[in-house]
């Protein structure tokens, strides 16, 4: 199968998924700003990280304040089970190679459980690291 069939095939299969949407998931619908990442012990506050949620659509952005601009990622949400999310980058528009080191992400997907969901609020774990967000 080549890289457009799959590609097309595994936008199906998450628009699929994502007619079966959960409440949790219609939440997180919007821009998120990374406030904070705790791990072993410590926490870095973080102001230039933003998750963007559309849907079944994904996006990653990092705001560069050296030259006013953003390095960005595409890819996909897929709730697994009532607060467990998950999101994959993808290829479209930008080279995972170049992307993945500016980020703490080791793979081009990841599963974070969502330990808080407010109006305002997003608190995920994964890989014992807790990512607090503020909504945009």
């Amino acid at each position: 199968m080549n890289m457009d069939k799959r590609s097309i095939l595994c936008m199906a299969v998450l628009l699929f998924f994502a007619s079966c949407s959960s409440d949790i998931g219609d939440r997180l619908e919007g821009k998120w700003q990374m406030q904070q990442i705790e791990a072993d012990g410590i926490t870095l506050n973080v102001d230039t990280i933003f998750y963007n949620f559309q849907t079944s659509l994904f996006m990653y952005q990092i705001y560069i304040p050296q030259n006013d601009s953003f390095s960005y990622c595409y890819g996909f949400k897929m709730m697994e089970t009532k607060n467990q999310v998950l999101l994959e980058l993808t290829n479209y528009a930008v080279s995972l190679n170049k992307f993945l080191p500016q980020t703490d992400w080791g793979a081009p997907a990841r599963r974070f459980i969502v330990e808080e969901l407010t109006e305002k609020r997003l608190v995920m774990k994964d890989d014992g690291k807790r990512y607090t967000f503020r909504r945009f």
